[in-house]
């Protein structure tokens, strides 16, 4: 290892990255996504998995509990992460999972064949020899079907953040470790109110005002005052990444690749400028867009064959779709996503696919079912699927709604005697000592309500609500909890038995809703 990479690990070390789970690295939605372009990956269910940059597990966590028969590995340099993650995924009775500490420049074909190789939050961050290896490494190590993530940050958007790290570093320069943050944070702060109006330092320091004042300290101190932090063009790091015999395949996030995104007259006018040319196309975007971050999908110069960058009816009629909509108007035309976006859903189809996704929330509901359901309400079959599909890759092409090859059979009724899977319920019960986060049925992570955070490791699938209230009871008689009206603590017995009640049902349904309670089948 340089001296440089030793530098950056200890920071990590001093100062661990939150771990969590990251929704569009799981290798179910990358293997999707890959379907959507044309191309066949592996299976999750046996998939191999490996994470660069794994910090203590968090994002390959929820992973390796959802497929137990899968074999994932997650790397990372900073061996105090790392020896966090060892300790929660013995907790958590994980054995197809292992974190290992160790440099990702040291790492070679020797380590293995993968499905699915993530890199997540790491390219940007570290010095030009091991942004070589990460490429190196996602080739040598990809098994000829699978898929490589990485994310960077990019230029346009990070011409303008320069300028903030850059002042930020000057005055967190020669700082103590524990005042650095406080000291760059007071230089922005300065700039935003010196800055003449109009100016386009104003307009920078507005822009990014909020971020530096409310940002988490291991947020900030990572992405501002890191040793390294390189952001790049997209066709620059794509041409690294051919440099090293990798191909583009697609953004982990498809809404990024559609000029439609951009506005009808824009979308015209860039589809002409680019000719076909999607490389080019997605750059210009970028620029459009003052783009920040991407999340680039990579595979092996023999699949490019296959890739088609326009959604495929015959391709969006095998999926298995999610999604929770709220009304935003009283005729059932226009519906809110949980992000705050419009949609609109103007004709029977569309409404009828929005009240069976929402019917079915947590869960999927196959598309098919809904061609099924659109033909009979459009009362004629090819009037039924055109509109449907017409819809739904409106939704895919905005990033309005979660989509998968295999269904996700989350009931939306909470059962009897409700269920978590055994992971997750040991990783809540190490409460604040987590070193990760927790995290649900659809790969994102989860900042539970308090008492969902009480209830969780209770969730067997042997209890039931009165004895999830019997245990919540308890523990306000142990003073570990206690339920206030009129700012009073109350002591009534059958107050008490009554808030808990509440607090559990109230619970069970957040649990419910975030996708959190699996079928006790499993």
């Amino acid at each position: 290892m340089t001296t440089l990479t030793e530098r950056i690990g200890k920071t990590y070390d001093k100062l661990p990255y939150v771990s969590a789970a990251f929704q569009v690295t799981a290798p179910e939605h990358l293997r999707t996504v890959a379907y959507l372009f044309g191309l066949d990956a592996p299976p999750p269910e046996r998939a191999r998995v490996l994470e660069l940059g794994c910090a203590a597990g968090g994002n390959v966590i929820p992973f390796a509990a959802r497929h137990p028969r899968a074999q994932v590995t997650g790397i990372d340099l900073s061996q105090v992460q790392v020896e966090a993650g060892q300790q929660a995924v013995a907790a958590m009775g994980l054995d197809n999972l292992r974190l290992v500490h160790a440099s990702i420049s040291d790492l070679g074909p020797g380590l293995g064949e993968f499905d699915y190789i993530i890199c997540h939050g790491v390219y940007s961050w570290v010095p030009p020899e091991v942004q070589e290896a990460i490429l190196r490494v996602s080739r040598q190590c990809l098994s000829a079907k699978g898929i490589a993530h990485v994310s960077y940050n990019t230029y346009p958007g990070w011409k303008a953040k320069e300028v903030v790290r850059d002042a930020m570093l000057l005055r967190a320069d020669g700082r103590p470790d524990g005042d650095r943050l406080a000291y760059a944070r007071g230089m922005i702060n300065f700039l935003h109110e010196m800055a003449p109006a109009d100016s386009v330092l104003a307009k920078i320091m507005q822009d990014n005002i909020e971020t530096i004042r409310h940002g988490r300290e291991y947020y900030l101190t990572h992405e501002f005052l890191e040793l390294c932090n390189s952001p790049c063009y997209f066709r620059d790091f794509l041409a690294s990444a051919r440099r090293h015999g990798l191909e583009y395949l697609a953004e982990a996030l498809p809404s990024a690749m559609f000029a439609s995104n951009y506005g009808a007259h824009q979308a015209q006018l860039l589809l002409a400028e680019c000719e076909g040319d999607q490389v080019r196309l997605e750059q210009l975007i970028d620029f459009l867009s003052n783009r920040t971050f991407r999340q680039t999908l990579l595979v092996h110069p023999a699949n490019t064959g296959g890739i088609r960058y326009q959604l495929d009816a015959k391709r969006i009629a095998r999926l298995h779709v999610a999604a929770k909509f709220v009304p935003a108007s009283e005729d059932g035309t226009t519906w809110s996503t949980a992000r705050g976006q419009t949609i609109t859903a103007a004709k029977p189809t569309s409404q009828a696919a929005v009240a069976a996704l929402n019917k079915a929330w947590p869960g999927t509901v196959p598309v098919a079912t809904l061609l099924s359901i659109a033909r009979t309400v459009a009362g004629s079959s090819d009037q039924g699927k055109d509109e449907l599909i017409s819809f739904l890759s409106a939704l895919i092409v905005a990033n309005a709604i979660h989509f998968r090859l295999d269904p996700m059979p989350l009931d939306p009724e909470v059962e009897t005697r409700p269920k978590a899977r055994p992971a997750l319920r040991h990783l809540a019960a190490m409460g604040d000592a987590a070193p990760v986060k927790l995290f649900n049925e659809w790969h994102q992570p989860l900042e539970p309500t308090l008492t969902a955070a009480f209830v969780l490791p209770l969730l067997d699938g042997r209890r039931d609500r009165a004895a999830l209230v019997a245990a919540l009871v308890a523990a306000v008689g142990e003073q570990r909890f206690a339920f206030r009206r009129d700012d009073k603590v109350l002591d009534d017995p059958q107050d008490i038995a009554l808030s808990a009640a509440d607090a559990v049902n109230e619970a069970l349904a957040w649990l419910s809703n975030n996708a959190v309670l699996v079928g006790n089948a499993r």
